[in-house]
């Protein structure tokens, strides 16, 4: 599929949200503006086709420690940063295209470039569903699963209202898989 990979701009957002609304639901997910931001879209025709949403965190981070366990302790020693993985979301009429491989590679290729050592990314296993096609895709982007998280998102959506198109009212009963991937130095 012929599309221009760039990063995320203000006029791309009302785009890139309805794709994020569609694959997770609404209030699960939010642009942040943090200043270690690699949000970047894919562009095809004109449209965002996708998505990612990423930045670089520190490894210290909780969200790091609980996906990168003691390698977040030996990154966070040395002062490390990681790249999260937020978000990834491609239009139906997109997939199957590498489009979301595009994505990953090229937030994984920034964060590489500013010295992140590893990477992680939380794959959404909803509540009384088969896996979702985050698992293949995260292990033949050569990261590695880690055990799964029951009820991770349960606090969160009490505390914003978030309702989970699979479960409906909060709480939330999905749970998580972590993904980890070190990175190569560049």
């Amino acid at each position: 599929m012929d599309a221009v990979i760039r990063p995320l701009l203000d006029p791309d957002r009302p785009a890139a949200g309805r794709l994020l609304d569609d694959a997770v639901g609404t209030g699960f997910w939010s642009f942040g503006e943090s200043p270690g931001d690699l949000s970047f879209v894919a562009i095809v025709q004109e449209d965002v086709a996708g998505v990612v949403l990423a930045r670089l965190a520190p490894a210290d981070e909780p969200d790091a420690q609980t996906a990168l366990g003691p390698l977040a302790a030996r990154l966070a020693a040395a002062g490390g940063q990681v790249l999260h993985v937020h978000e990834l979301a491609v239009a139906p009429a997109a997939r199957r295209g590498g489009l979301a491989s595009r994505l990953l590679a090229r937030a994984e290729a920034e964060a590489r470039s500013l010295g992140a050592a590893a990477a992680f990314a939380f794959g959404w296993l909803p509540a009384g569903r088969p896996e979702p096609d985050a698992v293949p895709f995260y292990e033949a982007a050569g990261y590695a699963a880690e055990p799964d998280i029951a009820d991770f998102f349960a606090a969160g959506s009490i505390a914003t209202g978030a309702v989970c198109p699979y479960c409906g009212e909060p709480p939330c009963r999905c749970a998580v898989r972590p993904f980890v991937k070190v990175l190569a130095p560049a």
